[in-house]
C-alpha cells in the first residue's frame, strides 16, 4: 500500500468535517493492523492501546462519528484534544482545526478581529458539540468542550449561546 501525506487528509477531514473520509481512515487502520476490514478490532485496539488513559472509557461503534451509540464525555474529549496538543505543533494544528470566523465548519461563527476559536464541530439532529481550543486576550490557550443534545429548537440557537459564553471566557482569562 503506498501512503500519501497525512495532512491534506487531516485537513479535508478536519475543517470540513468529511465523516465519509474518517470511516474510509478507519477501514485503512483496520486494514494495516489486521490485514481485515474490521472497524470495531481496530477500534478496540486504539481504545486499549492509545486511549487508554481517557478520564471516561468511550462508547466507540464506528469511524465516522456519525452513529448516535457513538458515547464520549466533554472530559474525555477534552484530555483527547490535550494529546492532540500536545503532539501537534501549533502552526500545524491551528491550519487543521476551523477557525471561527475564518474557515471550515465555523467559518460565520465566533467572528472577531483576531481569531480565538480553533475547533472541530459536530452536529446530528438536536445535538452539537464544539471542541478545541480557546484563545483569551491575555494570550493563554484552553482546551474545551460544548456538548449540547435533546435541544427542541434549531443549532444556531445553541451556537449563538455558546459563543456568548466564549466571548466571556476570551475577555476574561
Amino acid at each position: 500500500m503506498e501512503s500519501c501525506p497525512l495532512f491534506p487528509i487531516l485537513e479535508e477531514m478536519m475543517l470540513e468535517s468529511d465523516n465519509f473520509l474518517a470511516e474510509q481512515l478507519m477501514w485503512m487502520v483496520s486494514d494495516r493492523l489486521f490485514q481485515r476490514l474490521d472497524t470495531e478490532r481496530a477500534i478496540e485496539y486504539i481504545l486499549k492501546t492509545y486511549l487508554n488513559d481517557l478520564p471516561d472509557e468511550p462508547q466507540w461503534v464506528d469511524g465516522s462519528g456519525l452513529s448516535r451509540h457513538n458515547l464520549v464525555t466533554p472530559r474525555s474529549m477534552v484530555a483527547l484534544f490535550e494529546k492532540i496538543y500536545r503532539m501537534v505543533p501549533d502552526e500545524q494544528l491551528f491550519d487543521l482545526l476551523p477557525t471561527g470566523g475564518v474557515s471550515g465548519t465555523i467559518k460565520t461563527s465566533y467572528q472577531a478581529q483576531t481569531p480565538y476559536i480553533f475547533a472541530k464541530t459536530g452536529t446530528m439532529s438536536n445535538h452539537h458539540s464544539l471542541v478545541g481550543l480557546i484563545k483569551t486576550k491575555s494570550g493563554k490557550l484552553y482546551c474545551f468542550a460544548f456538548m449540547n443534545s435533546n435541544y427542541p429548537y434549531k443549532a444556531s440557537v445553541v451556537r449563538r449561546e455558546m459563543e456568548k459564553v466564549m466571548v466571556m471566557v476570551r475577555d476574561m482569562l
